[in-house]
């Protein structure tokens, strides 16, 4: 998975991943939920990538030890970018 990719889930929710960080050699990707049009919603998920089989699939972060950890990691991605952002104007 890619930054900009879009996910669909098994209800056929679709979702575009807006960051991948890697902690423990797991990759998690910050996602924003999209509708028909591919315009964001309200709806934020992180999920896991998953390979199985040779197949990638995705699951929902529910451990709050995890979420808290990526999270923070997702949050300092953010303030580098804006900070590089600033430097380049």
């Amino acid at each position: 998975m890619n930054i900009d990719d879009i996910i669909t889930l098994e209800d056929n929710v679709e979702y575009m991943v807006l960051d991948i960080v890697e902690l423990n050699h797991e990759r998690y990707l910050y996602c924003v939920e999209i509708d028909s049009e591919e315009m964001p919603k309200q709806e934020y998920k992180y999920f896991k990538e998953v390979i199985e089989d040779g197949t990638l699939y995705t699951e929902e972060v529910e451990d709050p030890n995890i979420l808290e950890t990526i999270i923070s990691m997702f949050t300092m991605n953010h303030i580098n970018d804006m900070n590089n952002t600033e430097q380049d104007v």
